[in-house]
């Protein structure tokens, strides 16, 4: 009896033991399904689409782009967020896929067939239409319809609409820079690219996994430029007023600071709306101040005076004869419009002659010029940081005949831009200083931090300072007296000079058609505003620069200065100070007491100062002194 009794007391155990090892296994099992579920639901949250019906099918989407401003702030470009419509394909049923063509099609304002065909696509996930409006969005969104989703995606504005059009650019649907501003530096502007996944849920319904907003660790930089939307506003309404009153084909302009290189504004007409891209050809998104390169004419009159004055070839009383309008040189004959005998520099500037000017080119030789040209910048790019730009054309003297030498000396035969038409100007009307253009201020990342700020290189001479002043007066007769009167300011004094030119054309000049031009800065004495104007074609016999471009800069002019009154501002002066003979501290100590900026160069006394003392100085003009050991 003890024996049986022993026996099943054994069993009993035996059946325990196996019946906790049982609760023990299905323990472990439970708390691996509990720690599944805890991990897919709450640290691998995406995890389970992975296992939905169907497959995932990734799409980039890029990072939220960066902004563009203007120099006080003003949004040029943004980007906002609007829906987009796409579908899966593969899990519509035939029998569905009218219903669902005539649906999308007719609130999407799509063609039937274009959708129809999409929704035969073996693909899982295709694009039905992208960047729609809001309030269409959340009307699919409202249908509920399986397999159709909206994804958030950024579409770029401009709120300005055509406002800088051609400078600024354009970016294509994917938000990649086309043109301009939005191409050149597209990298920092465009946001880190996210990759989406599309999964489908339990039902079949098209749902996105983890798209999410751009945040400001995936956005793109900010670029502040240096125009200002007032200046460029002016402009292009100035611009546009000429084009259609002359009934030319186009015009553009450029106003720089050329104390300091910043481009205030840069124009092309007809305009171009960036919002509204794909109704534009290609030569409508064109910047044309650097993209448009021609023969400038007799602007280019300025630059060769200032060199034969700055290399000491002529003086202000040297006299030319212009031989009464008619000069033969070779088989050839050069004539001027306005026919004089013997002439003054200021003359043949005011007068705008070609005969004078072939022979100032002759005492200053085309080796000599060809320098200071390149000297001007002509011939070669700005740099200034724009796509398309364009390096003009300037052959070496050694392929300069004598007819081309006469050519180049009244702006034939040689090519160049208006940005660099702007920075050679800048260097008669700040002095002689070299000035580099340039558009983009600052760049800072979207926590604010700046990873560019423009600081401008070391300065280069080109011209005295004498020469620049000689050339700024003589160009201020220009528009008062001669051939630019139509520049001229009521008070405020202007210096220019008008151009006018024959179109070229596959080696040969149009008969008919003209580019005028006109080159300024203002005021006189202390040049604030550099400014180019050209206008392309203008129709009629009055086919001058005289005629279209002076007034052109004389409107844009008088409504930035005179509207915002600040002329008299501008050109308060005063007599120069005396620092000749006064040693490096002393001079620095009678600046500081004078409230006025000075540059000094080398050590020891002052042996010169430019402007000279007693000369008639802005209150913000910067006084150079140059110092020599010893007097």
């Amino acid at each position: 009896m003890s024996k049986l009794i022993n026996s099943l007391k054994k069993e009993d155990n035996n059946f325990i033991k196996r019946v906790r090892i049982i609760n023990t296994l299905f323990l472990i099992i439970f708390l691996i399904i509990i720690g599944k579920i805890f991990y897919l639901g709450i640290i691998d949250n995406e995890a389970p689409l992975k296992f939905s019906a169907g497959k995932s099918n990734p799409f980039i989407l890029s990072g939220e782009r960066g902004n563009i401003y203007d120099t006080n702030g003003e949004i040029l470009a943004t980007s906002v967020k609007y829906p987009s419509i796409f579908i899966n394909p593969r899990q519509i049923k035939n029998k569905d896929k009218d219903k669902y063509a005539k649906i999308l099609s007719k609130e999407l304002s799509l063609e039937y067939n274009y959708v129809r065909k999409k929704l035969d696509s073996k693909k899982y996930f295709i694009w039905i239409k992208r960047l729609i409006d809001p309030k269409i969005g959340k009307k699919i969104q409202k249908l509920n319809l399986k397999f159709v989703g909206i994804q958030m995606e950024s579409k770029r504005i401009y709120p300005s609409d055509h406002l800088a059009g051609q400078l600024l650019g354009h970016t294509n649907i994917d938000q990649l820079g086309m043109e301009g501003i939005e191409y050149e530096y597209n990298k920092l502007l465009s946001g880190k690219k996210k990759t989406i996944n599309i999964y489908k849920d339990g039902n079949g319904k098209v749902i996105a996994g983890n798209s999410i907003n751009a945040s400001p660790n995936n956005s793109g930089s900010n670029l502040t430029l240096t125009i200002n939307s007032k200046y460029q506003f002016i402009l292009e309404e100035e611009l546009e007023k000429t084009v259609k009153d002359s009934e030319s084909l186009r015009g553009y302009g450029v106003i720089m600071n050329p104390n300091t290189g910043e481009i205030y504004a840069m124009a092309s007409y007809p305009f171009f709306n960036p919002n509204n891209f794909t109704i534009y050809d290609e030569l409508s998104k064109k910047n044309l101040p650097v993209w448009n390169l021609f023969e400038p004419g007799s602007i280019m009159k300025s630059f060769l005076v200032a060199s034969a004055l700055d290399n000491n070839n002529i003086n202000e009383t040297t006299i030319i004869d212009c031989e009464n309008g008619k000069r033969k040189i070779g088989g050839h004959t050069i004539r001027d419009v306005n026919p004089k005998g013997k002439l003054d520099p200021e003359g043949i500037l005011r007068f705008s002659s070609n005969i004078g000017a072939s022979k100032i080119i002759e005492k200053l030789t085309g080796e000599k010029y060809y320098e200071y040209l390149k000297s001007f910048g002509f011939g070669q790019k700005t740099n200034i940081g724009l796509p398309g730009e364009g390096m003009g054309l300037l052959t070496t003297p050694d392929k300069w005949s004598k007819i081309k030498l006469a050519n180049i000396s009244f702006g034939q035969g040689l090519s160049v831009s208006s940005l660099q038409l702007a920075q050679a100007l800048s260097i008669i009307a700040n002095g002689g200083i070299f000035i580099e253009p340039h558009i983009v201020k600052k760049i800072e990342k979207a926590d604010g931090e700046i990873i560019y700020s423009f600081k401008p290189k070391k300065e280069k001479r080109i011209l005295k300072y004498k020469t620049t002043k000689i050339i700024r007066d003589m160009l201020k007769e220009v528009v008062q007296t001669g051939s630019a009167f139509r520049a001229n300011i009521k008070g405020l004094d202007v210096s220019g000079k008008t151009g006018t030119a024959q179109y070229a054309e596959s080696g040969k000049y149009h008969k008919k058609r003209f580019m005028v031009s006109f080159i300024g800065f203002a005021p006189t004495e202390q040049p604030k505003l550099v400014t180019v104007i050209t206008i392309d074609y203008p129709k009629g016999p009055n086919a001058y620069g005289g005629r279209w471009a002076a007034p052109t800069f004389k409107r844009t002019i008088e409504k930035i200065m005179i509207d915002e009154e600040t002329t008299t501002r501008i050109s308060e002066s005063r007599d120069a100070p005396s620092f000749i003979g006064k040693a490096k501290k002393e001079a620095i100590r009678l600046a500081k007491e004078n409230k006025i900026k000075i540059k000094i160069y080398g050590n020891g006394f002052v042996k010169r100062q430019e402007p000279a003392p007693g000369e008639k100085i802005s209150y913000l003009e910067e006084i150079n002194i140059f110092l020599e050991p010893g007097i």
